[in-house]
């Protein structure tokens, strides 16, 4: 599975709704990347400096079942003027089910936004 590269245009602020392709546990995720992120057709005011994603089974769910973020963890910013970062590769070990995530970014003027919000189904593995 090759990775898939999203440019966000988002209007009026609202998180652009993506379901993230189904995998298999066990499986590695291939990675998501995520580039040029626009408001209402423009550029990004001030640099990305940080990007954090929470899996959880529920929206509300107290505890995530995966967390990944920019600082140390799963999360690549690879141009922080163009906004272009990725959701690194991993192995997937969540139990099979269909996670809720967004995406939140702050940029260098510590604006917290979400621009990406959806699900990703983990599917079981028959193959063990």
């Amino acid at each position: 599975m090759a990775i898939d590269t999203l440019t966000p245009i988002v209007a009026d602020y609202l998180p652009k709704l993506y379901e993230i392709p189904a995998c298999v546990a066990g499986d590695t995720f291939p990675g998501l990347r995520i580039s040029s992120v626009t408001v209402n057709g423009a550029a990004q005011p001030s640099a990305l400096s940080s990007v954090r994603v929470d899996f959880r089974t529920l929206p509300d769910a107290s505890t995530a079942a995966l967390s990944l973020n920019s600082s140390s963890n799963g999360i690549t910013i690879n141009n922080n003027a163009t906004w272009d970062f990725e959701l690194d590769a991993f192995a997937i070990t969540l139990d099979p089910d269909c996670y809720y995530y967004d995406i939140e970014t702050t940029d260098a003027g510590g604006t917290v936004r979400t621009y990406l919000r959806g699900s990703w189904t983990v599917a079981r593995d028959t193959t063990r």
